[in-house]
């Protein structure tokens, strides 16, 4: 299998993007959605991990970072699920995920090469900061819409950085 950069990128943007827009179906269409949310995470995050392992030494630390981090942020949904404790459950199932956006994609930005890609990057910390700033005082803030919204400032900047990508690599060989 010839996996790219390329190609890991865009199944991160895609597998995050709809996990999101499935989380946020769940949520209104399911009387208790939070198992199904944490079985839909833990299938459709399959896929990057295994375009990961499949580009194996070609990947850079930046992917394996994400890939750790991700692994580590669902078991901890997964911990807090079973534990059933609501007030961990409160925050490992709104505030974290900002959080963990915002220290991601923060590090992507200072990680990854080309001007366009870092603001791109240093934008969605920026706007997952707020939100986990805004969710943590007010659960109820973003109520209804929250996994929209992380669709939005995580898993649409990986998709808008495909292009961003390409001409940087572009520019990068001339």
């Amino acid at each position: 299998m010839n996996i790219t950069r390329q190609t890991l990128l865009l199944g991160w943007g895609l597998t995050v993007t709809g996990a999101y827009l499935l989380t946020e179906y769940f949520g209104h269409a399911l009387e208790e959605p939070h198992s199904a949310i944490l079985w839909t995470w833990a299938g459709t995050m399959l896929l990057p991990v295994v375009l990961t392992l499949a580009l194996g030494r070609r990947a850079n630390a930046l992917v394996w970072v994400w890939a750790g981090a991700t692994a580590l942020a669902m078991l901890e949904n997964f911990g807090a699920h079973a534990a059933e404790a609501k007030p961990l459950m409160q925050f490992s199932f709104h505030a974290l995920w900002f959080l963990f956006g915002a220290a991601g994609f923060a590090y992507t930005a200072v990680a990854v090469k080309g001007t366009a890609r870092k603001q791109l990057y240093a934008g969605a910390a920026i706007l997952n900061l707020l939100g986990a700033i805004m969710v943590g005082l007010n659960p109820d803030f973003l109520k209804g819409y929250q996994y929209l919204v992380l669709a939005l400032i995580q898993g649409v900047p990986m998709l808008l950085d495909l292009p961003l990508r390409r001409r940087h690599e572009a520019q990068a060989n001339q």
